[in-house]
């Protein structure tokens, strides 16, 4: 098979490089390049496995640390 477009690297950058490539143009062929046994593993490790993604829900009881202000 032939690809349009070859991502080194399927972490969260990798990953939003290609679905915002496929939204541009959805008849491309994307390729994505990961040394790990599948894209996107190391996003799911992150935040003690709950991933690391922006919660609608923010506020600063959901930080812990000795100075959860430093979130605002």
């Amino acid at each position: 098979m032939n690809y349009d477009i070859c991502i080194i690297g399927g972490g969260a950058a990798g990953m939003m490089a290609a679905i915002v490539a496929k939204q541009k143009n959805p008849a491309l062929n994307v390729l994505i390049l990961e040394r790990l046994s599948r894209v996107g593993k190391k996003l799911s490790l992150t935040g003690n496995g709950r991933c690391n993604i922006t919660n609608h829900k923010l506020s600063v009881k959901n930080y812990h640390g000795a100075q959860p202000e430093f979130a605002l």
